[in-house]
């Protein structure tokens, strides 16, 4: 095997690597909203565990989370393997053009849910003062 056939090789293996990198990143996006959500409903039933005549408010705002993030890592699985088939393809033709457009919809879209995430808990903790 030569040096280029090498090289060629290599290109296609860390593009397989990076998917699987983004893969991975999904998932762990998925289950932390899964997370979120079932923190949620554990939250609301224990008081009910507890006492009798427990007034256990639903918060959906939670769940409306949680499903975001779910769907988030899903769009980032899905984005991650059109850009796989794209950087293929491009590998195959013998060129590469560096795109962020990736990491910058996922670094805006998990920006603006930890900030309503983090709004959420601040006002959660603190109810009486907004």
């Amino acid at each position: 095997m030569d040096k280029e056939t090498k090289q060629v090789i290599s290109e296609h293996m860390a593009n397989e690597r990076t998917f699987l990198a983004w893969v991975r990143t999904g998932i762990g996006i998925m289950v932390f909203g899964f997370v979120i959500v079932k923190f949620s409903l554990f939250v609301n039933q224990l008081p009910a565990s507890f006492f009798q005549k427990a007034n256990v408010t639903r918060n959906s705002f939670t769940n409306f989370m949680g499903i975001g993030f779910v769907l988030t890592g899903t769009l980032v699985i899905l984005l991650s393997y059109f850009k796989y088939k794209k950087t293929y393809k491009q590998l195959q033709k013998g060129e590469y053009f560096y795109s962020t457009g990736l990491l910058t919809a996922v670094t805006v879209i998990i920006s603006l849910m930890s900030i309503l995430l983090i709004g959420y808990l601040i006002m959660a903790a603190y109810p009486s003062d907004f």
